[in-house]
């Protein structure tokens, strides 16, 4: 709000943009508290289990890189989103254990789908965004958490990341207290 407040005082166009589960290539791989595609595809291609946090029901709202940039685009073009507050998602809630088997399918791997009933003491339940103020600018994503994925597995591959360090991820999380049983 104080920042809106600055942007109308000095009539300067402002707008406030709230990124829902952001996914495609060129996430780090290497940070081991970034969500839940590094985490699984990662994991997936290193043959290693494919770790769902909780029961896997929390619900996730993904959009997909691509998508965000055209709605970065549009909110920076269009006035009438001057002084306005957007959020920007996907549009669909889907359950971290369907991304596990989306990502499972899409790298074919043999890894198995553990759910333990660990968390992340960060994590939220439930993230989904109303993206309806934004589809009123006539933004609608257009990409599907399965393109996110594949995208970002080529990337993955096209890179050739050492993907070693994903043995001991979970050990190092556990050790700094991210995550508990």
């Amino acid at each position: 709000m104080l920042i809106l407040r600055i942007g109308k005082t000095l009539n300067l166009p402002t707008s406030i943009v709230r990124y829902s589960i952001v996914q495609g290539p060129r996430q780090s791989p290497r940070n081991i508290y970034s969500g839940a595609l590094r985490i699984f595809v990662t994991q997936a291609l290193a043959n290693e289990p494919i770790t769902v946090y909780e029961d896997g029901k929390q619900t996730r709202d993904f959009v997909n890189i691509e998508d965000v940039a055209k709605a970065n685009v549009l909110i920076l073009e269009d006035s009438r989103s001057n002084f306005e507050i957007y959020n920007v998602g996907g549009g669909v809630p889907y359950t971290v254990l369907d991304l596990a088997h989306m990502v499972k399918k899409i790298t074919k791997s043999q890894s198995q789908i553990e759910v333990k009933g660990e968390f992340r003491k960060t994590d939220t339940r439930h993230a989904v965004s109303d993206i309806s103020k934004l589809k009123s600018l006539s933004w609608k994503p257009q990409n599907t958490p399965e393109k996110s994925i594949t995208d970002y597995v080529s990337w993955l591959k096209e890179e050739k990341f050492d993907l070693s360090h994903i043995k001991n991820a979970r050990e190092e999380l556990r050790k700094k207290g991210v995550v508990d049983s």
